[in-house]
């Protein structure tokens, strides 16, 4: 078919704006919708797998993390296998499970909450003395004070557990029925059914945390069969509705103990009534199971000396962020006790700066405070710093590359050769120099930058070996020494560094030195246009890890935080939600575990950047972190 020039005009239109509307419409669901002037009403300070949020102006949804802020009249989700915690700013607690929505108005003097599907429990502050109002598919449960348990889905019915306090429901025909402690109304198309609950569980209570200690744990049960009921099988699941039973046994007496590994688990209890032929259940309570995470001080490093001249330094205190905690208290003092404390503060976050320490000794640590009831705090282990006066700011220390390295043609293509070292605060600038011979001669290549890298001009320098030095100036033009000598050596392709061996050479045994190698990214900028994951590679020699832990931190000024954490077996990972990662400085922590025992833990730092990053000199680039980078450990 022959299309004259308008149907051809036509046509590349409509494809024109088919193209425009998808893109847009790309960029729309996959955008980060900012809280803005929205009123802040809670937080989910823990969650599990996937729990998102949509915002009442909003059809977009969004995935939550630990910590994030929640608004008036959000609606939040829970996919399967997922669950959170909620707390809003009344003390009022919500646990959400798996498969469940709801939607809460704090609006006016009745805050209500709209319970569309699946279970949650609620632990209304008793100091409050609103109540809050449950509707779900035209019924109405109040709740004083207390806990309650709802259960909906598209099989059964809505049922109401009243766990402690005072609720009241009330039925279609507008009248109210109070729901004593220790009870549970089913809403059926009948009516309002109220029963006792015939069995009470004891232990373990709900949101109990446990620690399984390598793989497993004992979990001790402890229940109480009300009269008039009797022969008990305690069922344990992965679900709230039981569709995949773990454990399913008959049981005496009031206890037992099961060993569980790793998981979320939900118990209750089965028994038979004396006076009728059906069975009866207890209510659902929920449990974790999870592995003890590290949890440490992790800069400065245990006696760690911070030099200064005149201006006393900015001291960054960092340490492991729990997804089992809430906050974190910080003490630090002068004595090794930690008695008399100079500095406490609680924070959600995991680290503090101080630009206020004199000189000095200095110790501290962390208390992390769980998120689970009956669940004891942890502390970190107590570390040193000193804040050293000194005549003269230190010369800066090369941190890329390493010194004899060899930098290919595809890595200054790609971006990724850049020369980076150790910052100082009291320096106001830095004197690069390039040169072809050792004792700086003959300079191919200056520059004075205000950050501590660089990205000099490769293509001008050419193929050779070269020698840099880097010379300090601070805000009062005073000059540090030289740093030491760095060579480096510009090649189209890089030669194998590994020697070949043969395999018919005998050997005396050598017990390698352990050693944690960070591949990449590490010391280089990355280019994610066009990038569907972002991919981290370690190698590990002279011991064998179990386990390895890599926590990804984003720094924006002096500001570290960790937006990323996973556990793997593997020595690789790719991050696929890229949703979170945004230009600019980050850094990653790896650790190796072996029998739950910390083995090594090293550090790595990039720069993320898109295709413009090409375009910009190196005198346009400001590094976000200008204090100092996160260098590996030795």
């Amino acid at each position: 078919m022959n299309l004259d020039k308008r149907d051809r005009l036509v046509l590349f239109t409509l494809l024109g704006v088919a193209i425009l509307f998808s893109l847009l419409f790309y960029l729309d669901i996959n955008r980060k919708i900012g809280i803005g002037d929205r009123e802040v009403v809670g937080t989910i300070f823990f969650k599990n797998n996937i729990v998102q949020r949509k915002f009442e102006d909003e059809v977009i949804w969004e995935k939550l993390e630990n910590n994030s802020p929640l608004t008036n009249k959000d609606t939040i989700r829970s996919e399967a296998y997922s669950d959170a915690l909620i707390r809003l700013k009344d003390g009022t607690e919500i646990n959400i499970d798996e498969n469940s929505m709801f939607n809460l108005d704090l609006t006016g003097e009745e805050p209500n909450l709209e319970f569309t599907q699946g279970s949650l429990e609620v632990k209304k502050n008793d100091t409050q003395p609103n109540q809050l109002k449950i509707t779900s598919a035209g019924s109405e449960i109040n709740v004083d004070s207390g806990n309650v348990k709802i259960e909906r889905s598209k099989e059964r019915e809505l049922s109401l557990f009243v766990e402690k306090g005072k609720t009241t429901v009330k039925q279609q025909d507008g009248k109210s029925v109070a729901v004593e402690e220790g009870k549970k109304a089913e809403f059926k198309k009948t009516g309002i059914e109220i029963k006792k609950i015939p069995v009470v569980l004891i232990a373990p209570s709900s949101q109990k945390l446990f620690y399984a200690e390598p793989e497993e744990v004992s979990v001790h049960f402890q229940w109480k069969i009300e009269s008039g009921y009797e022969n008990p099988i305690l069922e344990v699941s992965r679900s709230p509705n039981f569709q995949m039973t773990l454990i399913n046994e008959k049981v005496e007496g009031t206890q037992a103990d099961f060993k569980l590994k790793e998981g979320t688990f939900y118990w209750r209890l089965k028994v038979k009534n004396k006076v009728g032929s059906g069975n009866e259940f207890s209510e659902i309570n929920k449990f974790f199971v999870t592995k003890l995470e590290s949890f440490q001080g992790e800069s400065p490093e245990n006696g760690t000396i911070i030099p200064f001249v005149q201006t006393y330094p900015l001291t960054t205190l960092t340490w492991t962020k729990l997804t089992t905690a809430n906050t974190y208290k910080l003490i630090v003092s002068n004595s090794p006790k930690l008695v008399n404390p100079i500095k406490q503060l609680e924070t959600t976050a995991n680290q503090i700066s101080y630009d206020d320490l004199k000189e000095g000794t200095y110790y501290w640590k962390v208390i992390a405070k769980s998120s689970f009831p009956d669940t004891k705090d942890r502390e970190s282990q107590v570390l040193s710093f000193i804040i050293k006066k000194q005549n003269s700011v230190p010369a800066p220390k090369w941190l890329r590359p390493s010194s004899g390295t060899e930098i290919s043609a595809e890595e200054i293509q790609q971006n990724q050769a850049i020369l980076i070292w150790d910052g100082n605060a009291e320096l106001k600038s830095y004197q690069v120099k390039v040169a072809k011979d050792s004792k700086m001669a003959s300079v191919v290549f200056s520059e004075e930058t205000a950050s501590n890298f660089l990205v000099p001009n490769w293509n001008q320098l050419g193929k050779g070996t070269f020698f840099a030095t880097i010379i300090g100036k601070s805000k009062e033009g005073k000059e540090t020494e030289t740093s030491s000598l760095l060579s480096f050596t510009i090649v189209d392709k890089k030669k194998k560094t590994e020697p070949i061996e043969d395999p018919t050479e005998n050997k005396p045994d050598r017990k390698l030195e352990p050693r944690l190698e960070m591949m990449s990214p590490n010391g280089t900028i990355v280019q994610m246009k066009g990038k569907s994951s972002l991919d981290f590679q370690w190698k590990v020699t002279g011991v064998t890890g179990e386990k390895y832990d890599l926590v990804l931190y984003q720094h924006t000024g002096d500001k570290k935080t960790a937006i990323y954490k996973i556990s793997t077996k593997d020595s690789k990972h790719s991050l696929k939600d890229l949703s979170i990662l945004d230009e600019g400085s980050f850094s990653w922590d790896l650790s190796v575990y072996k029998d739950s025992n910390l083995l090594l833990s090293r550090k790595g730092s990039f720069i993320l950047a898109l295709d413009q990053f090409k375009s910009l000199k190196p005198s346009d680039i400001e590094f976000i972190s200008p204090k100092r980078l996160y260098k590996e450990k030795r």
